[in-house]
């Protein structure tokens, strides 16, 4: 009876054995290779080899293409133009204009000796919509000029560089990570899947060949 029981519980094991392990490994091999992206921070010498997270080895690298990108493909002066001349955005900035210039004009003439004068309320409004259409032609070149101006004195590239290098290693793993948490939590799971499905194609070969 002990016989047929150890029988039975070496078969268990050598059908489950296999894709547990293989669970195990493969999760194991892809959460150490995540880690391995930001750990060791400082290299550590092993003679034949260094041990150096590719993250912190590579931060200026990391730095230096990360502010191309932003300048090429996320953030370039041009999109600011096109942003800020709008034709809603234009509309809206030459009403501010105008609402300020008429508030000023009211404001002069109460506090001077001309606050007594009626001023017909139809000359405001004429004045307001003046203003506003003279804005809206003038504030295109203006904007122009400006974000050129800004253009020649602001360089993305080199502050997003400058930004990331400042960064510690500490607070560049925690930015990295609050990106693509979800993804390798993913890259893991599937690890560990693949390592499960190894192990059960290990098992069907070994039914095959006769091994079990």
């Amino acid at each position: 009876m002990d016989l047929i029981l150890a029988s039975v519980s070496l078969a268990w094991l050598q059908w489950v054995l296999p894709p547990v392990v293989g669970l195990l490994i493969g999760w194991v091999t892809n959460y150490l290779a995540i880690k391995l992206l930001f750990r060791p921070r400082n290299p550590i010498n092993f003679g034949l080899f260094t041990l150096h997270g590719i993250f912190p080895k590579n931060k200026h690298k990391l730095a230096k293409n990360l502010g191309n990108v932003v300048q090429r493909d996320l953030l370039s002066f041009d999109d600011i133009k096109k942003l800020l001349e709008d034709p809603e955005s234009m509309h809206q900035m030459a009403e501010q204009v105008s609402i300020h210039v008429e508030t000023m004009i009211r404001d002069r003439l109460h506090k001077t000796k001309f606050q007594q004068v009626v001023i017909p309320e139809g000359f405001i409004q004429r004045v307001h919509k003046s203003v506003t259409e003279d804005v809206e032609t003038t504030l295109p070149k203006l904007i122009d000029n400006y974000v050129d101006k800004l253009e020649e004195k602001i360089d993305i590239l080199d502050m997003v560089e400058k930004k990331i290098n400042n960064f510690s290693d500490e607070k560049l793993e925690q930015l990295i990570l609050t990106i693509t948490s979800r993804e390798f939590k993913f890259i893991e799971l599937i690890g560990a899947v693949l390592g499960f499905f190894i192990g059960c194609l290990q098992v069907l070969l070994s039914l095959w060949t006769g091994h079990l």
